[in-house]
């Protein structure tokens, strides 16, 4: 009576092979979602800055038009003295 020895599924053989192949397609997934949101953050900082340089601007010209407001009346009622109002 002869026995026969049990052989490894061939499926066993090529595991280390699929291991290797799962591997690399998680990493490609994962480096692939980090280029994708770097990418949204960049996009976002770009209207960020954009944004901050319009309200710069608008700043800037509120403080002109501020000045010249205090320039004029400073020409109708100068600071310097207070005037009594007569009773």
């Amino acid at each position: 009576m002869t026995t026969s020895t049990k052989s490894a599924p061939t499926w066993l053989a090529w595991l280390p092979v699929i291991t290797t192949v799962f591997l690399i397609a998680g990493f490609l997934l994962s480096t692939g979602g980090k280029i994708n949101e770097l990418t949204d953050h960049e996009r976002r900082l770009t209207a960020l800055e954009t944004r901050r340089d319009f309200d710069a601007d608008k700043l800037d010209k509120i403080n002109e038009r501020t000045a010249r407001i205090e320039a004029k009346l400073e020409v109708i009622l100068p600071s310097g003295g207070t005037k009594e109002v007569a009773r």
